[in-house]
C-alpha cells in the first residue's frame, strides 16, 4: 500500500508540478461561463443546456476534452482545469444535441462543426442553437488562477410562416432556403460553402403554418435566399431575395446575439403578401 501512494504522489509531480496537495481545490485553472446576449443580463443558464469544452496545447494540439450536461452546468457554471503549468487555448461549443456534428476536433485548427446530415450528404432542416466561447489561459502550478470564457451566437433563429391555406390537408409547399453557411470552425469562421436548407412546416390550424429552424451565421450582406416550391409541380411559386427584405424591413443581424428573422407569406387567392413577422417569442435554450 505505501508502494502505491508514493507512486501516486511521483504521478502528481509530474502531472501538476508544484500542486501536491492532497486537496486540489486551489490548484489550476477554474473557468466560469458566461453568456450576456445582447444585454448585460446573465442568461447563460437560461440558453445553454450543455457545453463541449475541448482544451487545446500551444502547438493546438488536443490535450483535454470534456462534455458538461444541463445537471453539470446546474452545479457550477463553469469547470476547474488541472494540467501541468504552461499555456493553453480553450474552445467551448454550447448546445451540441442532435442536430450537430463535430469533426476534426483532435486540432484546432481542423475543428468542423455542421448539422450530422452536412457530413452524410442528407437533407438539412435546422442546426441547434449553438453558441462557442474560447480563450486563452494559463495555468501557473500550484496557484489557482480563475478565469471567464465569454459565449457569443454562432446561429440565427428562423420562422418562415404561411397563411391563407384553408382547406389544404397537409403543406403544399417545400420551404428552400439557400445559400446558407453549412459549416463553422473553431475559430468561428463560417464557411464560404453554400447548402440548402429545408426546414420542416407544422399545421396550426385555420390555414395557417409555420417551419421554426435554426440556420448557421450571416451578415446583413448575404444572398441567401426562401423559396416555395409547389410539392406537386415543382415549380417555384415565390423567391424572397432575404437582403432586399431585410432592408426594406429594417431587419438586422450584425452584432446581435439573439438574432431573429420572420417571414410571413399570406395568400389570398393568386396573390402573395410578404412581410416581417414581428411577434417572436424567443423561448430560451431553442
Amino acid at each position: 500500500m505505501k508502494k502505491i501512494s508514493i507512486i501516486f504522489a511521483l504521478l502528481l509531480v509530474i502531472l501538476m508540478p508544484g500542486c501536491i496537495k492532497e486537496d486540489m481545490s486551489d490548484c489550476g485553472t477554474f473557468l466560469y461561463f458566461s453568456y450576456l446576449g445582447d444585454f448585460d443580463t446573465e442568461i447563460f443558464p437560461e440558453k445553454v443546456n450543455k457545453v463541449n469544452l475541448y482544451v487545446y496545447d500551444k502547438n493546438g494540439n488536443l490535450v483535454q476534452t470534456t462534455t458538461l450536461d444541463k445537471g453539470d452546468l446546474n452545479r457550477s457554471q463553469g469547470i476547474q482545469l488541472l494540467l501541468p503549468e504552461g499555456d493553453y487555448h480553450v474552445v467551448c461549443w454550447g448546445n451540441t444535441f442532435n442536430e450537430t456534428q463535430i469533426n476534426g476536433e483532435s486540432s484546432v485548427g481542423s475543428g468542423i462543426v455542421a448539422a450530422p446530415h452536412y457530413f452524410t450528404k442528407e437533407t438539412i432542416t435546422t442546426n441547434d442553437s449553438l453558441y462557442i466561447g474560447s480563450k486563452d489561459i494559463r495555468l501557473a502550478g500550484d496557484v489557482l488562477t480563475r478565469d471567464t470564457v465569454y459565449f457569443s451566437s454562432a446561429h440565427i433563429k428562423m420562422l418562415v410562416q404561411t397563411i391563407g391555406l384553408e382547406g389544404e390537408s397537409s403543406y403544399p409547399f417545400t420551404i428552400e432556403v439557400g445559400n446558407v453557411s453549412p459549416t463553422v470552425d473553431f475559430n468561428k469562421r463560417f464557411s464560404a460553402e453554400k447548402a440548402i436548407y429545408y426546414p420542416i412546416s407544422t399545421n396550426h390550424g385555420n390555414g395557417e403554418y409555420d417551419a421554426r429552424f435554426n440556420v448557421l451565421r450571416f451578415n446583413d450582406d448575404n444572398d441567401v435566399y426562401v423559396r416555395l416550391i409547389d410539392k406537386e409541380t415543382s415549380a417555384v411559386v415565390y423567391t424572397l431575395n432575404l437582403k432586399d427584405f431585410m432592408s426594406e424591413n429594417n431587419i438586422t443581424v450584425n452584432g446581435i446575439n439573439e438574432a431573429f428573422i420572420g417571414i410571413s407569406f399570406r395568400f389570398n387567392g393568386l396573390s402573395v403578401t410578404v412581410k416581417p413577422w414581428d411577434e417572436e417569442n424567443i423561448t430560451p435554450g431553442i
